[in-house]
């Protein structure tokens, strides 16, 4: 077994990957599965990695959302610092939104605002704000959504990743304004859209604007 510079094993490395390329596919139970591997290491980061898979396995493949939510408010801690933390953060955002615990979406949202500075993955900032305009937007904030929709595309303009993350921000942004009456932006930004569609054949971006951006 090889150890990183990290104090990491290549194994465990490898494990988490795996892990993450489950939840992508929607397979929480055999996720969680591996992930208790991880857990023999005892390292209270592996702890938070495997309680977070714990609770997406709760709350999909076993739909007890309540017990999955209250294992996570259990581990989460007051501020997020790292990435896991703001993986817990990302996911409760996720939970109150589909549960429609509007408060609760919003304490969290607002610990992950004054904190999102300190995240530096490109990818997983911009997928926790999408998130959040989506959330805005099922609770029909579509003023709150557009802004952090704004927010967003700059975000990923800096980052310069304009992956199907960043369309699904640009969706919601369409959705948004027809709904705050500003139906020609909205048709002019959707024709747009449309035609980038065409020209790159992206439909998987379609596909993947009804899923959990987990």
């Amino acid at each position: 077994m090889k150890i990183g510079k990290s104090g990491v094993s290549d194994d465990t490395v490898l494990i988490i990957q795996e892990v993450f390329n489950l939840i992508k596919k929607n397979n929480y139970e055999d996720a969680f599965f591996l992930s208790s591997q991880v857990m023999k290491r005892e390292d209270k980061g592996d702890q938070l990695f495997h309680e977070w898979v714990k609770s997406l396995t709760e709350f999909y493949a076993c739909d007890k959302k309540k017990t999955a939510i209250e294992l996570l408010e259990k581990v989460k801690p007051k501020k997020p610092e790292n990435e896991i933390h703001f993986r817990i953060f990302n996911t409760l955002i996720i939970f109150y939104a589909q549960t429609e615990d509007y408060e609760n979406f919003i304490k969290n949202t607002e610990i992950f605002l004054a904190n999102y500075h300190l995240l530096k993955d490109g990818e997983l900032l911009i997928k926790i704000f999408s998130n959040i305009c989506n959330g805005y937007y099922d609770f029909e904030e579509y003023k709150k959504s557009l802004e952090y929709c704004e927010k967003n595309i700059k975000i990923a303009q800096e980052y310069k990743i304009f992956d199907a993350r960043y369309f699904k921000t640009i969706m919601i942004k369409i959705m948004d304004l027809y709904y705050l009456g500003e139906k020609a932006d909205a048709l002019e930004l959707k024709e747009n859209f449309d035609d980038f569609l065409k020209i790159t054949d992206n439909l998987f971006i379609k596909d993947y604007i009804d899923k959990d951006d987990i």
